[in-house]
């Protein structure tokens, strides 16, 4: 069963209803009891509180790719890929060059740059539209 599908079968059953037919459940059934509904809605917030599965980088690499957007944007930099971007801007390369290069939008490099003090933020708009 799958846990949505549990989840809800919980919260019928804690609301008083037979899950299989639809109908009220009987005031002397074990359903009614106080300490069973507290243990169904215990267990319901415990169910709440769990995060599904996060999507794997190649999982939003291909949602990126699919949405029209470039492959790594609103991905995560690696120290190795700051520090690659930073020694290609020093060397002259462009935002847009690095953007393109990183698969970035422009407005992550320039983010990126700023963070590692090499644009100062006063700057971005001019970097932006290079």
């Amino acid at each position: 069963m799958e846990l949505n599908k549990a989840k809800e079968t919980i919260e019928i059953l804690a609301d008083g209803i037979n899950p299989s037919t639809g109908e009220v459940l009987p005031r002397e059934g074990p359903y009614n009891d106080p300490a069973v509904i507290r243990a169904l809605f215990t267990i319901l917030d415990s169910i709440k509180a769990i995060r599904p599965p996060g999507r794997t980088v190649e999982q939003r690499q291909n949602d990126n790719v699919e949405n029209g957007k470039p492959r790594n944007a609103g991905l995560q930099w690696t120290t190795e890929l700051r520090t690659e971007a930073a020694e290609k801007f020093k060397q002259g390369s462009s935002v847009h060059e690095l953007a393109d290069s990183f698969e970035r939008t422009p407005g992550a490099i320039t983010s990126e740059l700023v963070k590692q003090g090499l644009i100062d933020a006063a700057e971005v708009t001019g970097y932006r539209q290079n």
